[in-house]
């Protein structure tokens, strides 16, 4: 009697154990699916930025080619005008009249191809740009709710289709979609900003005052060396207008002479004009040809040249502006400091899906420990966040905080919090046996 007693405890035992270790591997395989279908989102969502980063990067660098190819039109349009007025000094030298044509003929050729492949690269590059945008809008339309419980779906259906996962509610399941927008018109300076930062010294700014020994002041008394001959003023630059419509460059060479203080006064007082050498002006404008030379580096100091330009511009038609980029919602420094989203991920198994292993169920499975009613839970979150690289966080000048412009977006699971827990147990118990 006492052996039977013994073989059927024995029995149970056993019976409980084996129902205890196959709800204890279910409650594991629900984590780890509960885990990996979080951060799937997760990192969908980090890719998503990423790719923002990377497409407002490659804007910002066709921008950048863009303006050289400007600063390339107009620079070969000065050379050339150049070219041509020391041509006409040379014909008064006839054993330099050959080398001077050569090299007019060269300066021609060269503003020809250089314009003919503006013509061409300004349009593909500037659509090109357009395409980002259009490409970024494409990648955050598709990523609704909807579409990351399709993924959970995916991630968890096909390691296991008895689980059923949802994203829960404790956090805005619809964060993703405000976190970041699209900056347009006036929004659009901090990438207007970059790119002017970005450019390289020569098409940002070409400038030298160069004083010239074969023009001595003969106008006025000069009272020092530096009034004794005049200058060479070279000024130009490549900008886009405040518009962000054009993308504009003017270069101009003039001679500057000492003038007289007064009709009555002899001394030298200041530098003025006096005969323009060299000008070339480019501007990528719309193809409806409203574009224009908004601003002028150059008029200040070279008037004269500056009018020349203006008249012979080369005009590139087929820039379409500045185009709009992709920048978190919130500007603020504390906001991007902790910038991030959260995905926590519910997932269930039904307790008649469990794996039936012996005659021994307990009548009541919802007051299992691993069991709520009638059901199998767990619960993940995934989170997207800002990683920066550890060699820019001492250093104040290149510390940068969450931004779209830097790929350094990457996911990670994190700890459910206290929000999360309730919404989980008020969806649990929500359920019906």
């Amino acid at each position: 009697m006492m052996a039977l007693a013994l073989l059927t405890l024995l029995a149970l035992l056993v019976g409980l154990l084996a129902r205890s270790a196959i709800l204890t591997q279910e409650k594991s395989r629900s984590m780890a699916l509960a885990d990996a279908s979080a951060k799937s989102v997760a990192t969908w969502y980090a890719q998503i930025l990423n790719y923002d980063a990377y497409s407002n990067r490659a804007i910002a660098a066709n921008e950048i080619m863009m303006a050289q190819a400007v600063t390339l039109s107009s620079w070969t349009h000065y050379v050339h005008a150049l070219a041509g007025n020391a041509g006409a000094v040379a014909a008064l030298i006839p054993s330099i009249q050959p080398i001077a044509a050569w090299i007019q003929e060269a300066a021609g050729i060269s503003h020809q191809m250089a314009k003919a492949g503006a013509m061409v690269e300004i349009p593909v590059r500037s659509a090109y740009t357009r395409a980002l945008q259009g490409s970024q809008h494409i990648m955050h339309a598709s990523a609704t709710p909807f579409a990351a419980q399709a993924m959970v779906n995916e991630v968890i259906w096909t390691a296991d289709s008895r689980f059923f996962g949802q994203l829960i509610p404790s956090s805005d399941i619809s964060a993703f979609h405000r976190f970041s927008k699209t900056h347009d018109g006036d929004q659009r300076e901090p990438l207007a900003d970059l790119i002017r930062r970005s450019q390289d010294q020569f098409s940002r700014q070409r400038a030298f005052d160069q004083r010239l020994y074969l023009a001595p002041t003969v106008g006025c008394i000069p009272r020092s060396l530096e009034q004794a001959f005049g200058k060479l003023f070279r000024r130009g630059g490549t900008w886009i207008s405040d518009s962000y419509d054009n993308w504009e460059s003017v270069d101009t060479l003039s001679l500057h002479t000492w003038r007289r203080r007064g009709r009555w006064n002899p001394w030298c007082s200041g530098l003025g004009e006096t005969q323009p050498l060299g000008w070339g002006a480019a501007d990528a404008e719309p193809l409806s040809g409203s574009g224009g030379l908004s601003q002028a580096t150059a008029s200040a100091a070279n008037p004269s040249a500056t009018a020349q330009a203006r008249s012979s511009t080369v005009a590139i038609p087929g820039y379409l502006g500045l185009a709009g980029f992709r920048e978190l919602a919130s500007s603020g420094i504390e906001d991007r400091k902790s910038a991030r989203i959260r995905v926590p991920i519910l997932v269930r198994l039904p307790a008649e899906k469990l794996p039936s292993t012996t005659w021994f169920a307990p009548r009541s499975p919802q007051k299992n420990e691993f069991l709520l009613r009638s059901k199998l839970w767990s619960l993940g979150v995934g989170e997207t966040f800002f990683h920066r690289p550890a060699d820019t966080m001492n250093d104040p000048t290149t510390r940068d905080f969450a931004n779209l412009f830097m790929p350094f977006w990457v996911s990670r699971l994190a700890s459910p919090t206290a929000a999360d827990r309730a919404v989980a147990v008020l969806l649990a118990k929500g359920e019906r046996p």
